[in-house]
């Protein structure tokens, strides 16, 4: 039985914020100019001076409309189930030393230019001066580039800003606006979907010098990708170069579940409670976690290869060696079903009976749960080996299933399986299918991909044998390695149509139907 079955995956989404936008000081071709039209040696505007400011005014006036670039509001591509926490913007830069930075939680405002004007010169900046002579070909790209990106041709931007950048590589302001326009690029194809391309953004972007914002979007776009080890090492490496905030602190605690560390996990949501995330499901996910860690806190644990076991007393550690021999018989047959070997330890829990049902909600003939850890009752151990063992078999086989599809697998296609890793026969399931093709037919699968619990008692053991016939259907006409690409392409496609195009390059619609015929060919 799984519960909730990648739960940290459903909930808890952020909000998708804006890009924040690059803008470039104004700069002659022969040094920086912080104050248009102001001469630090004589504190007066001359003639020469009021020519070039009008200039530069129309440039920084530009400015402004380059701030307004790239605001878009972005929310995933599939349900509630595959949308994931989303990154904030770059923080970068307006015009001139000490201005403003644009605000994470709302789209930066359109610059006053008065305002902008009244900056003060950085003691750092060498006095400028103020020439009519053109701008260099570089400063020509810049600024062109900058008027690009205020009408939204991020690209035809981007390439002047490297040619640019080539042009006077010692320039560190045309280097700054060619990060900074990477980033915002980064983040736009990060809320239109397009991971990869975010990540040739963002790596491009790093080469230029590292930013906090650069490690939270790159490992955003990896984890969105399905590379959750290099998601993980990338947003901790962002985290403690100062990348912290809400968003960082979401990915990272659903990093962790789903890599099974529940401690790392509560500490990174709980730091997402505290900085004020408030998404749906959190709260839940949050008071779970503390409610398993207070209930194990006087736990023992025994470890074997694969699995580490906790349970309370010392009378339960013969019960203990039993439950992870049994756990290792079942790495190595599921293990072989979906050619799926994980080298991470797998937490299983074992609990007295009466805490095991206030734990995990479950009804009172639940043998085990799966919620991201297998949760025992030490009575179920008295059903037998045999029994012990189907029901283990059950319950690691929804770990695997979740772990590769990272909880976005449909419910028929992971209650299916996890009955097919029992390896039991039952011929009850082939009588309730008999009995369906002769009255009301087989339920659609599409109407099996949220979850059984909503079904009455009838409509749920029809439910779970039709899983089951799909599921072997799907492994004995695809492999088991096919079974496992189409588990980890469900992790990031947008569909499941998506996915079985993709995977197995056979539509959803077509499977059902040859399944449906596969069905009524051997059952009816």
């Amino acid at each position: 039985m799984s519960i909730a079955a990648g739960e940290h995956g459903r909930g808890w989404r952020a909000l998708v914020r804006a890009p924040a936008v690059f803008a470039a000081k104004v700069l002659s071709h022969q040094g920086e100019c912080p104050v248009p039209g102001h001469s630090p040696t004589k504190g007066r505007f001359g003639p020469v001076a009021v020519r070039t400011a009008a200039s530069q005014l129309t440039l920084v006036l530009l400015l402004g409309l380059a701030l307004a670039w790239g605001v878009r509001s972005v929310r995933g591509t599939r349900n509630a189930a595959t949308d994931a926490t989303t990154p904030p913007p770059a923080r970068l830069d307006t015009v001139g030393s000490g201005a403003p930075r644009a605000a994470l939680d709302e789209p930066p405002p359109a610059p006053n230019p008065a305002a902008t004007h009244a900056e003060e010169p950085s003691d750092e900046l060498s006095d400028p001066q103020l020439s009519d002579e053109p701008p260099s070909p570089a400063e020509a790209k810049n600024r062109t580039a900058v008027e690009l990106a205020a009408r939204g041709k991020t690209a035809q931007a981007i390439a002047l800003l490297r040619e640019a950048h080539t042009l006077e590589p010692g320039n560190a302001l045309y280097g700054k606006n060619l990060q900074a326009a990477l980033i915002n690029a980064g983040f736009a194809e990060i809320a239109a979907t397009h991971f990869d391309q975010a990540v040739a953004r963002f790596v491009e972007a790093r080469r230029l010098g590292d930013r906090p914002e650069i490690g939270r979007g790159l490992g955003y776009a990896y984890y969105r990708l399905g590379n959750i080890d290099l998601a993980r090492t990338t947003l901790e490496q962002a985290l403690a170069s100062g990348g912290d905030d809400v968003e960082t602190y979401l990915t990272l605690g659903r990093i962790y579940l789903e890599r099974h560390d529940q401690e790392r996990a509560l500490a990174m949501l709980d730091r997402a409670v505290a900085a004020g995330a408030d998404r749906p499901g959190l709260a839940e996910t949050v008071e779970r976690l503390r409610r398993d860690a207070e209930a194990e806190r006087n736990f023992q644990s025994l470890a074997s290869s694969h699995f580490v076991l906790k349970f309370e007393g010392r009378d339960n550690i013969a019960a203990g060696r039993i439950v992870l021999n049994e756990l290792e018989d079942a790495y190595r047959r599921v293990g072989a079903r979906f050619a799926y070997y994980p080298l991470e330890r797998l937490e299983v829990i074992l609990y007295p009976d009466q805490e095991f049902n206030e734990i995990t909600n479950s009804p009172h003939w639940s043998g085990a749960v799966y919620d991201g850890r297998i949760k025992l009752p030490v009575g179920g151990l008295a059903r037998g080996n045999e029994r012990v063992a189907r029901t283990l078999r059950h319950e690691y086989a929804h770990a695997a299933i979740v772990t590769l599809s990272r909880g976005k697998v449909p419910v028929w296609l992971n209650e299916g399986l996890a009955q097919v890793a029992e390896e039991t026969d039952e011929p009850g399931r082939a009588g309730r299918l008999r009995l369906a093709l002769g009255q009301d037919g087989l339920v659609p699968l599409s109407a099996l991909e949220g979850g059984f619990t909503r079904l009455g008692r009838d409509d749920a053991s029809l439910a779970y044998a039709e899983a089951y016939f799909a599921a072997d259907y799907l492994l004995r006409k695809k492999g088991a390695y096919n079974v496992r690409r189409l588990l980890e392409t469900m992790a990031t496609a947008p569909s499941i149509d998506d996915a079985f195009r993709q995977a197995l390059s056979l539509p959803y619609a077509d499977f059902e139907r040859d399944f449906l015929r596969d069905v009524v060919r051997h059952l009816g």
